[in-house]
């Protein structure tokens, strides 16, 4: 499904936002390219380390899974945007065009996540020439300090250099979407970070609270804020952002991931990933990357992305509630999360029973 409004997927006003329990089809996919980083966050869910490409994702693969999907004359569901991630995916860009580039001669939106070292001017290029829609860069602190406690193994500069290439990333036409993960590290620095992106131009700044799940929960007590701290300082960032928020002249905000926000006066997105579906290179399909239900395999010789989107229909109901997945994690920022209803398999376990079988 295609949009005259390329950027339709992106604004703030078109997301799914509450009252989720009611069956929301899925629109997305967000495929995760490899699992190898240039750098080592200590918040990363995906327990991504510095390492080369790592599990690349077969993309001649995926490609046939996403059309089977997408060509599917009975399936009424249909994705309107791609989303990829990784890892660090600018580590592979020859994957990312061999996704992107048939998917954007599609008409479909396109967003690749990055941590914005390694956007420089030629790669910006590239994307705009394979057509991608737009970008969405981690940005968590201008302090190289701070940047350096957070991201293993970022060099001086680093911070300025993110900034720098979110710059060149707007200046190319693309769609700039800047995350802001806040907790203990940065909760004073938001409301700075929001307007050196405002004055930069770009589109839309999310603030979301650590969620802790991969890398995350093991650094919990490091990174995030307890439930009354975290309340308050987003009381603190709705007070001093008011007037900007209210003008609409900057970037649109949102809060994604914490619906207490929505009380302060912020546009929530209970759920960030509630109409997507997650899919690694290993071929597990997740309803996404923080939480664990799982909703088969995407590999076209396991029934393809179309067999998970059946799958997600018959668990909805099992694991949504007003708010979204309601074994996220996320949820131990301001609640508890439920028991997850559909576990993925475990990874290592596939493995020994693929050697034994080789074996056999």
């Amino acid at each position: 499904m295609s949009s005259s409004d390329p950027y339709r997927k992106f604004r703030v006003a078109n997301f799914p936002q509450t009252e989720l329990d009611s069956y929301l089809p899925a629109d997305g996919v967000e495929v995760k390219f490899l699992d190898g980083c240039n750098r080592s966050c200590v918040f990363c869910v995906n327990e991504d380390h510095i390492g080369k490409r790592l599990n690349p994702l077969d993309a001649d693969k995926f490609v046939e899974s996403l059309f089977g999907w997408i060509d599917d004359p009975g399936e009424q569901e249909k994705p309107e945007a791609i989303y990829g991630t990784g890892g660090e995916p600018l580590m592979a860009l020859d994957l990312v065009e061999k996704v992107f580039r048939p998917v954007a001669e599609r008409g479909l939106t396109t967003r690749l996540v990055t941590n914005g070292t390694l956007l420089d001017e030629n790669r910006v290029a590239r994307l705009v020439d394979i057509g991608l829609s737009g970008v969405k860069v981690t940005y968590n602190t201008a302090d190289d300090e701070r940047l350096a406690a957070l991201m293993r193994g970022s060099k001086d500069g680093d911070a300025a250099r993110i900034l720098g290439n979110i710059a060149l990333a707007k200046a190319a036409g693309l769609w700039v979407f800047v995350r802001i993960g806040m907790g203990q590290h940065n909760y004073e620095e938001v409301v700075s970070l929001y307007w050196t992106l405002r004055d930069l131009g770009v589109d839309v700044v999310q603030i979301k609270p650590w969620i802790p799940s991969g890398l995350a929960a093991r650094n919990q007590k490091e990174l995030s804020l307890s439930p009354p701290r975290l309340f308050n300082a987003f009381t603190a960032i709705a007070e001093a952002l008011h007037d900007d928020i209210e003008s609409g002249e900057g970037p649109e905000v949102t809060v994604s991931c914490y619906p207490p926000a929505r009380n302060l006066g912020f546009t929530v997105k209970d759920c960030a990933n509630i109409a997507k579906i997650y899919c690694e290179p290993c071929g597990h399909a997740l309803v996404c990357n923080f939480a664990d239900e799982y909703l088969g395999s995407w590999y076209p010789e396991d029934g393809g992305l179309l067999s998970c989107v059946e799958r997600r229909r018959e668990l909805y109901p099992a694991m949504v509630d007003d708010h979204g997945i309601a074994s996220c994690p996320a949820r131990l920022n301001w609640t508890s999360p439920k028991p997850v209803q559909s576990p993925a398999p475990d990874r290592s376990e596939e493995h020994t029973s693929e050697l034994q079988s080789h074996h056999d």
